[in-house]
């Protein structure tokens, strides 16, 4: 009979973190602000939901094994909601106090450029959430 072959991910099934975004700004546009507030229930929740979850799944397996490539995918991954424009301040205080714990594990390392510039992307990070919080308080 026909050999099974493992099947790898072709650019066009690749899920992009724009196409996750998109999938969660139709809810800001209706005016929720905090992504504990999706129905869960609600179809459309859902299938943002699976789209996130797999994008996860995939950024996660890129980074396997590699320690920069997965501190990157956990950055992404934290501010994802931000990024689509939640902007509840519980939720925004809840993402600020992970990106900074997260900023803590990542350390200085002034002979690895790739921290550095990780560690510079959580520092602006933290002022644009900050920079929220004064806005909706």
């Amino acid at each position: 009979m026909g050999e099974s072959f493992p099947t790898f991910p072709t650019p066009e099934s690749l899920i992009s973190k724009e196409q996750v975004i998109a999938a969660y700004k139709k809810f800001i546009d209706r005016g929720i602000k905090s992504p504990d507030s999706l129905n869960l229930d609600d179809p459309e929740v859902q299938e943002a939901n699976e789209l996130f979850y797999k994008w996860q799944s995939q950024e996660d397996a890129a980074a396997a094994g590699n320690g920069d490539a997965e501190k990157r995918a956990n950055f992404l991954k934290t501010k994802i909601y931000i990024d689509a424009g939640f902007t509840d301040p519980a939720y925004l205080g809840d993402v600020l106090g992970w990106l900074i714990q997260d900023a803590d594990d990542v350390g200085k390392q002034s002979d690895n450029p790739e921290r550095i510039k990780l560690r510079q992307e959580y520092v602006e990070e933290i002022k644009k959430i900050r920079g929220l919080l004064k806005v909706v308080s």
